[in-house]
């Protein structure tokens, strides 16, 4: 097990509070259906909006971790850092290491990571609903491939 397991394992467990909590968020609007409230559908469509941003920006601050704990390189933080991270860690880092994550779990990540910089840069009543719930729900399922693909990386490392 890598040195890095702990520090790891304690950020993962936060962001599935995170992704708990939007889950429950999510069967609230599938039980009451779209809200129709013009102020009802602007808080569902914020919440799930920021919740989904915090879920990848974990997410992010797990590689960057890794980036720098296992690669021995930290990622720097200049134009186009958070595109140039995500793909550090869908390849593998000659003489160091494999691919942490999958070709599966970077496409979703990547669009996590998009919506996220829109969420970012928009006000709320901007953000498309129906959109921001999907994301909302792909982010969910973005976590728990990324979770296991993480845990079996490090798992399978030896402590230097």
């Amino acid at each position: 097990m890598h040195p890095s397991y702990g520090d790891v394992e304690n950020e993962l467990s936060q962001i599935a509070i995170e992704v708990h909590h939007l889950s429950v968020r999510l069967s609230r609007l599938d039980i009451s259906g779209s809200p129709t409230d013009a102020q009802d559908q602007w808080e569902a469509t914020l919440i799930c909006a920021t919740a989904t941003a915090k879920i990848y920006t974990g997410c992010e601050r797990v590689m960057a971790r890794l980036a720098t704990d296992v690669d021995g390189s930290a990622v720097a933080h200049a134009d186009g850092w958070h595109v140039g991270l995500l793909g550090r860690m869908a390849n593998p880092f000659p003489g160091v290491r494999e691919a942490v994550i999958s070709r599966e779990c970077y496409t979703v990540l990547d669009k996590l990571r998009a919506f996220r910089h829109r969420e970012r840069n928009t006000y709320g009543i901007n953000l498309d609903y129906g959109v921001v719930v999907k994301r909302a729900s792909e982010a969910i399922i973005g976590f728990d491939i990324f979770r296991d693909e993480v845990r079996i990386f490090l798992g399978g490392r030896e402590s230097p």
